[in-house]
Parts: C-alpha cells; sequence; structure tokens
C-alpha cells in the first residue's frame, strides 16, 4: 500500500497509551479506571490499524513472530517462573490461580486473568498478531479475487461483520469465564473492530500527519481540544454507567462503547499531536516491554510501598497519589530493563539495533 515514514505522534500517543494502562492497573479509583478501560486497549489497537502495511503474507508471518510471538513467549515463561517459585510462596494465600493452568496457557493463550494470573496483560499480543495475520489474509485474499473494488471497503465490512459479532456476544452473555477460546479468539471481534477503524481513520489522518508540524501557536488548541475531549469522555462514562474491558471481552453497551473508544482515540490523539516530546516517543517505542513488565513489577511496589507507609495496599491503591508514584516508578523499572534488554538481547523484545536506528524507515 505505502510506506509511511515513522511519525512521532503516534509514538508518543503508545506512550500516552501505556502511561495509562500501567495507571489503569494499579489505581483502584473507580472513576478514573473505567474513564481508562473505556479507550485505552481500543486505542493501541487502533494505531496497529493505522499503521497496516500490505505485504506478502509469509514475509509479514515471520516479522509478527518475531515482533509480537517471541516476546510474548519470553515474558511468558519468565514471569511465570517468578511468580510460581517466588511470588506466589511470598504472598501466600493471597495469590490465586492454578500452576498448571498457568503454565500451559503460555502455549493455549486464552484471555482472562484467571489464566495469567503471573501476567494478565500478557493476551494482548498472541491477541494483536492474529489480528494482524487474520487482517492481512483478508484484504490479500480479497484484492486477488478483486471481489470488493476499493481497499477501504474490505476494511469496512470487516469492521460491521466484527461490531455485529459484538452485539451477538453481548446479546447471549458471552464469552463464558471457564469457555475461553485458545489465542484470544473471543476478543477477536473487538480487536479487528478497533484496527479495521485504525486503517480506515489511516486513509484520511496519515497524509494529514505527514505534513510540516502545526504552527506553535495551534498546539495550544489541540492541546486545549484534546482535553475537553478526554474531560467530556469521562462524563460520558459517568452519565452512561458504560464499563469495558477487553481481556474480557465484554461490555456494558456496545454502541457507547464505540463512541468512547472514537473519542478517547481522536482526543488522546489532539492532545499527543501538541504535546509531542522525546520522552513520549521513546516511551511509545519501549511500550511493548512496558506492557509486558509492569505487571510484577507493580504488585512488588504496591507490596513493598504499603510496608513502608504502614498501609493496606487496597488503600494505598484507592489514593490517587500513591497509584500515580506507583506508575511513575514502574515505567522507570520497566525503561531500565527495555534499555537493557534492548543492548544485549534485542530480539526478545521485539526489536533490533538497526530498526531502532532507521527511525526514518517505515514500521510495520
Amino acid at each position: 500500500m505505502r510506506r509511511l515514514s515513522r511519525l512521532t505522534a503516534l509514538d508518543s500517543l503508545r506512550g500516552f497509551g501505556i502511561l495509562l494502562v500501567v495507571l489503569g492497573h494499579t489505581s483502584w479509583s473507580a472513576g478514573l479506571v473505567s474513564w481508562i478501560f473505556s479507550f485505552h486497549m481500543p486505542l493501541f489497537f487502533i494505531i496497529s490499524g493505522m499503521l497496516f502495511h500490505e505485504r506478502q503474507f509469509l514475509d509479514s508471518f515471520k516479522k509478527k513472530v518475531a515482533r509480537l510471538l517471541i516476546p510474548y513467549l519470553f515474558f511468558g515463561i519468565v514471569t511465570f517462573a517468578y511468580w510460581a517459585l517466588i511470588e506466589r510462596r511470598l504472598r501466600g494465600g493471597g495469590v490465586s490461580g492454578s500452576v498448571a493452568n498457568a503454565l500451559t496457557n503460555i502455549f493455549l493463550a486464552r484471555a482472562g486473568t484467571g489464566n495469567y494470573p503471573q501476567n494478565a496483560v500478557l493476551w494482548f499480543l498472541p491477541c494483536l498478531f492474529v489480528t494482524e495475520m487474520l487482517f492481512l489474509g483478508i484484504f490479500t485474499f480479497v484484492k486477488s479475487k478483486r471481489a470488493i473494488r476499493y481497499d477501504w471497503a474490505v476494511a469496512a465490512t470487516l469492521a460491521t461483520v466484527s461490531f455485529s459479532s459484538i452485539m451477538v456476544m453481548h446479546s447471549f452473555d458471552l464469552p463464558i469465564d471457564r469457555l475461553r477460546l485458545p489465542w484470544a479468539l473471543d476478543i477477536l471481534p473487538f480487536s479487528m473492530l478497533f484496527y479495521c477503524i485504525g486503517y480506515l481513520l489511516s486513509r484520511f489522518l496519515i497524509p494529514y500527519m505527514q505534513k510540516s508540524k502545526p504552527k506553535a501557536s495551534l498546539h495550544v488548541v489541540y492541546a486545549a481540544i484534546g482535553m475537553a475531549g478526554l474531560g467530556l469522555l469521562w462524563v460520558f462514562d459517568e452519565f452512561t454507567g458504560l464499563s469495558v474491558n477487553l481481556n474480557d471481552a465484554s461490555t456494558s453497551n456496545p454502541f457507547w462503547m464505540l463512541c468512547a473508544a472514537l473519542l478517547g482515540f481522536i482526543s488522546s490523539l489532539m492532545l499527543c499531536v501538541a504535546i509531542d516530546c522525546r520522552l513520549l516517543q521513546f516511551l511509545g517505542r519501549a511500550s511493548l516491554t512496558i506492557m509486558c513488565v509492569h505487571e510484577p513489577v507493580k504488585r512488588v511496589l504496591i507490596f513493598v510501598m504499603a510496608k513502608i507507609l504502614g498501609m493496606n495496599t487496597d488503600a494505598l491503591r484507592a489514593n490517587l497519589v500513591y497509584a500515580m508514584l506507583v506508575t511513575v516508578v514502574t515505567v522507570a523499572i520497566c525503561v531500565a530493563v527495555h534499555l537493557i534488554m534492548d543492548r544485549f538481547a534485542p530480539v526478545l523484545i521485539g526489536s533490533s539495533h538497526h530498526n531502532l536506528a532507521s527511525q526514518g524507515k517505515a514500521r510495520a
């Protein structure tokens, strides 16, 4: 389709998104968590869809295995070993989950916190892999048969089918916790919907974003619009009582979920275009490592900080200031892990020195 030069605003958007992921998994402030969950994971699927690059299927398969599945297996096994051998022993009855199920599930990749007690966010990597490969396969097949004339129609059709599937799942209260599908296939309607939306949005947003950066005077306007949009999303979530949890493939209302995801994405993009900075860009490029490492790190920090402050861990997590402090320290530790692994074992975090150095080249 097209080769994309690196769009720094999308890196910043990833960085903003990963900060929300860590904060959302740390805080127990109900309003804040509901607000974050209403758009933070759809945001990552939309970004991935925007960066879709049509290439030969086998070549893409190999690249995505290296980019997503090798880090998934590495972090899945390492965090499982830590959880099974150390954390479960130290916390005793405070840790739930079957060791056998957790180990088996590294390869079955069924989503759900109970299936990933060592690291609940790991579902995202196999889910994104399946989503990208299925989209590319269908896209390539339909184009080769010329069954649909326009590229955008393929994505629009897939998005419609995906949203219809979500409506059916919602009507029948699916999925059932004990019957989660392997390789996060029960989340596929959600992930495919937002991936296709990303592809469709890219046709309008990418050309605009590839132009010269907006004037300094517009940064304030963009930031104000972005902040206003995110504030409006908070009010919208409160008013509708919306709940979204892609890990559980669930939402209280599919239509409100779609509205919230689009409002959150556009508002966050406006904000990141305005404040595009090297720190957020770096966090965006390190987002995969932060995604895979922050859960066990966060749990240790919460436990240690609660002991130091003489607080219950639940009370600590309900305090926004402490939750934000844990978030900042957690991200800092994850960044340190990323830098070390990028230096000595880049293949395990889905990157290479060449790709990181060549920021002007396209990203698949």
